[in-house]
């Protein structure tokens, strides 16, 4: 390999030293120089180029809570020679600084257009800012204790097929402070979170949704997890003996079949440790006296709300009356 090197770096001079390697030379000289030359005459030219700068809000006291969300970058556009914009971009990054001691008034941080512009220009040393977006900021802020709220789900889930929703819903955490600019909040009991719309869950599942509150109020933290648990649900069949109600006193009324199978499914958690309570009952004052057919209809009721896909084996049964 070094023998190699030697024998290519000897070829070079060789070349280097014969009149077209001298013009070859020469010429690639001047390229250079003019290479940069060009690039010094371009820094220094002024280019229009827009920025997001980072709003940064400076010696805000403990105190206070800014009840408007404020933007986390602002728009600059500006007209800036290139050198300037090379320290933007590969230097430290600038940023738009306020200072709240300067601009806070009662209940408010307010910046007009020419006040962005000022700190825009600050922030970039020698640049004209042309337009700053947005071009005012408008902050209300409160120094009142937040007060807690219960977080109420404004939820609408069916659960897929086999499976179900067990118990309520979970949050976390289950209530917020809400702090309001002068009386924005005092009618308020509650919060709300934004609607939960799903269809088919199949699986437990947890989201993250925002928490809704009316204007000049601001909700601490912003956001809950909300955790829908599913589990599957498992096939059982039982035998129900059929309830004659209603019979007036010295009649009996006698079912044929005396008992029914009721096929039900339930979560697997309280599968094994659960006897669901329900009744089939035999009404007579649904029985049809105009009608030939000796059948009356059977019904399920007092069905455990755990319960789903309820029903029964046969949905009626013979019967006769018998005088006591």
């Amino acid at each position: 390999m070094k023998l190699v090197l030697k024998a290519t770096l000897a070829r070079l001079s060789r070349a280097a030293r014969t009149q077209r390697g001298k013009n070859i030379l020469t010429f690639g000289v001047f390229l250079l120089i003019s290479a940069v030359l060009w690039v010094v005459l371009s820094l220094n030219e002024e280019d229009q180029v827009d920025m997001r700068m980072p709003l940064v809000l400076e010696h805000v006291p403990d105190s206070v809570m800014i009840v408007s969300v404020p933007p986390e970058y602002m728009n600059v556009s500006m007209r800036a020679r290139g050198t300037d914009i090379l320290k933007s971009t590969f230097g430290h990054e600038p940023a738009l600084r306020v200072d709240w001691r300067s601009y806070r008034g009662k209940n408010a941080l307010s910046l007009s257009s020419a006040e962005l512009k000022t700190l825009a220009r600050a922030s970039v040393d020698g640049a004209t800012i042309l337009a700053v977006n947005p071009d005012s900021l408008h902050l209300l802020y409160t120094t009142s204790r937040g007060r807690r709220m219960p977080v109420k789900l404004d939820y609408s889930v069916t659960p897929g097929p086999q499976v179900s929703l067990v118990g309520r819903p979970r949050v976390e955490p289950d209530s917020v402070k809400v702090y309001a600019v002068g009386a924005a909040g005092n009618a308020l009991t509650s919060v709300s979170t934004e609607p939960i719309r799903i269809s088919d869950l199949d699986r437990t599942t947890t989201i993250r949704v925002k928490v809704l509150t009316p204007s000049r109020t601001r909700p601490q933290p912003d956001s809950v997890d909300v955790t829908f648990t599913v589990e599957p649900l498992i096939a059982k069949t039982r035998s129900v003996v059929v309830e004659p109600v209603n019979v007036p006193a010295g009649v009996k009324l006698i079912t044929f079949p005396p008992q029914v199978e009721v096929h039900y499914m339930l979560p697997a958690s309280v599968y094994k440790n659960s006897s669901p309570q329900f009744r089939v009952v035999a009404d007579y004052h649904e029985i049809d006296r105009a009608a030939h057919s000796r059948n009356m209809r059977l019904r399920l009721v007092d069905v455990d709300s755990r319960l789903q896909n309820v029903f029964l084996s046969v949905d009626s049964a013979e019967y006769i009356i018998e005088k006591l």
